[in-house]
C-alpha cells in the first residue's frame, strides 16, 4: 500500500505557498516568530586602581536549531494518482492521530525509515562539538515511537521540548544515512497538544540547521493521517 503522505515545501526563514503532492493547498495563518535578540548588557563603574570581581551569566540564540508548530487539517481519500476527482472522502480529525515529519529531502524513503541517534544527526548536519550539538539535544533509545503505514520506528533519538510544550521530536533516518537529506524529524499528531508558548497546537517539531546565522535551510513537511 502506498504511504499516505502529503509533501509541503517550507523555506525556514521565508515561508510561502504550500502545495500538497497529491492535491493543492494553501497555508493558513503562516507566520514567523521574531528572532530573540538576547539579554540587555549590564554596566559597572570603576576607577584607576580598582580590581572588580564580576561573575557573569548570559544566553545566546542557537544557530543550529529551528522549529515548526501548528495545526493539521485534511481528509482521507479513495482516488487515483492525480487525485483530482475522489471516489470517496473520509473526514479526519487530529484526535484520530498520525505523524508530522520534516526533512531536507522531498523524496525521503519512508519504507526504509529506521532508528537514528544524536551522533548520526550531528555528523550529517556538521553541528560540531558545541553545547547545542545534536549529541546534547537528543537522548537515544528512550521510547520515541512512530507507527508509519510502511514502517514502525521504535526507540529512536528523542528531544523533549521545554516550556509548556507537550511535544517531543523524534529523529529517524532512511537506508542511506550519509547526508542530511537522509534524515527526518517527526512527532505524533495530538488533538490537545500545547506548544512551547502554552498555545494550542497539533504538532511541534525541532529541526537542525547548518551553523551560521546567515544560512537558510529548506525543509519539506509530510503528514500522515490515521
Amino acid at each position: 500500500m502506498e504511504l499516505k503522505w502529503y509533501g509541503i515545501l517550507f523555506g525556514l526563514l521565508l515561508l510561502g505557498t504550500m502545495s500538497f503532492a497529491m492535491s493543492n493547498a494553501t497555508g493558513i495563518n503562516v507566520t514567523e516568530r521574531g528572532r530573540w535578540a538576547g539579554l540587555a548588557g549590564s554596566w559597572y563603574t570603576t576607577e584607576g586602581g580598582n580590581i572588580s570581581a564580576v561573575n557573569l551569566t548570559g544566553a545566546t540564540l542557537t544557530d543550529r536549531w529551528a522549529a515548526f508548530y501548528g495545526n493539521v487539517t485534511g481528509n482521507i481519500r479513495l482516488t487515483d494518482l492525480v487525485g483530482t476527482n475522489n471516489l470517496f472522502n473520509w473526514t479526519w480529525t487530529p484526535g484520530t492521530g498520525g505523524e508530522v515529519c520534516f526533512s531536507t529531502a522531498g523524496n525521503f524513503t519512508w519504507s526504509d525509515a529506521a532508528t537514528a541517534t544524536g551522533a548520526n544527526v550531528n555528523t550529517a548536519f556538521g553541528l560540531g562539538n558545541a553545547a547545542d550539538s545534536a549529541n546534547n539535544t537528543f537522548t537515544d533509545a528512550v521510547g520515541c515511537n512512530l507507527n508509519f503505514t510502511q514502517a514502525f520506528v521504535g526507540n529512536s533519538a528523542k528531544a523533549v521540548h521545554s516550556g509548556s510544550s507537550t511535544f517531543w521530536t523524534c529523529a529517524i533516518k532512511d537506508a542511506f544515512s550519509g547526508s542530511k537529506g537522509d534524515y527526518a524529524f517527526c512527532t505524533n499528531i495530538s488533538s490537545a497538544g500545547k506548544n512551547w508558548n502554552n498555545e494550542g497546537a497539533n504538532y511541534e517539531v525541532m529541526v537542525p540547521t547548518t551553523p551560521g546565522v546567515s544560512n537558510v535551510e529548506t525543509y519539506y513537511v509530510f503528514a500522515e493521517l490515521n
